[in-house]
């Protein structure tokens, strides 16, 4: 009897081995298959999260590109709005005191993208100076080819009815380049 007991016993002992031997193998799958999940939901998180990462340099790199690009299109102008320029140089002339009027405009066909623009400015010294002064450093890139600076003929200006007080009128011709966009 006390074989057979041992035997049940050793028998019962050998199943519930062997089924606790499943039950460690059936969690230890479960445990490899749930690992193996948040791997591959792990690696697409990190995919999802560089393709975002990827995306916003990349709208920053546009948005750095299109400041650039006003930031350079300030410098050139647009051969569509040349009235506007031209309204441009003649309101230099209202800052400055001095007459400004453009006496011609030409698209030089030798060269790409330059305009050349003639243009006259009449009024004391120091306001056809402040005029060429400006001119030279308006926001545009722009080449001067030509200034001629010529005193013309005094003019009276009536102070008062006895008095008569003469000033200098001064003109000066600019002839200059500038880069344009097409």
């Amino acid at each position: 009897m006390k074989k057979n007991n041992t035997i049940l016993n050793f028998i019962f002992s050998l199943i519930v081995t062997i089924v606790l031997i499943g039950i460690f193998l059936f969690i230890l799958n479960i445990i490899k298959n749930k690992n193996q999940h948040i791997s591959a939901v792990f690696n697409t998180l990190q995919e999802k999260i560089t393709e975002k990462e990827r995306a916003d340099n990349s709208k920053g790199k546009i948005q750095e590109i299109k400041l650039l690009q006003s930031s350079l299109n300030q410098y050139f102008i647009d051969s569509n709005q040349i009235d506007k320029f031209v309204s441009y140089l003649e309101d230099i002339g209202l800052v400055t005191g001095a007459q400004v009027t453009v006496k011609g405009i030409e698209v030089l066909k030798k060269e790409n993208n330059l305009i050349s623009f003639k243009l006259s400015a009449n009024g004391t010294f120091e306001e056809v100076m402040k005029t060429i002064t400006l001119l030279e450093n308006i926001p545009y890139q722009i080449k001067i080819m030509q200034v001629y600076l010529n005193k013309n003929i005094d003019k009276y200006v009536e102070v008062t009815e006895t008095k008569k007080l003469t000033s200098s009128v001064w003109q000066a011709d600019i002839s200059f380049n500038i880069l344009a966009l097409n």
